[in-house]
């Protein structure tokens, strides 16, 4: 039986995460035409397990159409629907939940 590395399945699911759908939820209103991106720094994000429990609570947010995840500068990039209202609570609670503090969430500057 061939065992399979660390390496190997860090990848393995590295690129599931890229395959799963998006899907969200939120409440501080856009007039955007374009998709809004919103940074999330967050402290202690640093595998892809993780990752991947930050990126199951944040994927329910409403209007969410992508997330990118860098685990090396601990930030997560989550891009909206234009037009869809943003709830900065709503992203604190989802990053809490997953059991993360989100250190500073910033908004597209139309919303700062």
């Amino acid at each position: 039986m061939k065992t399979l590395s660390f390496k190997t399945i860090s990848l393995a699911f590295l690129l599931s995460l890229l395959i799963s759908p998006w899907s969200g939820n939120f409440t501080l209103q856009a007039t955007e035409t374009q998709a809004q991106q919103v940074i999330v720094n967050i402290d202690g994000l640093s595998c892809p397990f993780c990752a991947y429990g930050v990126e199951k609570k944040l994927k329910i947010l409403a209007g969410l159409k992508d997330i990118e995840i860098k685990m090396n500068e601990g930030q997560v990039l989550l891009t909206f629907e234009a037009g869809v209202t943003i709830d900065v609570d709503a992203i604190k609670e989802a990053v809490e939940d997953s059991g993360f503090t989100a250190r500073e969430i910033i908004l597209p500057k139309s919303q700062t």
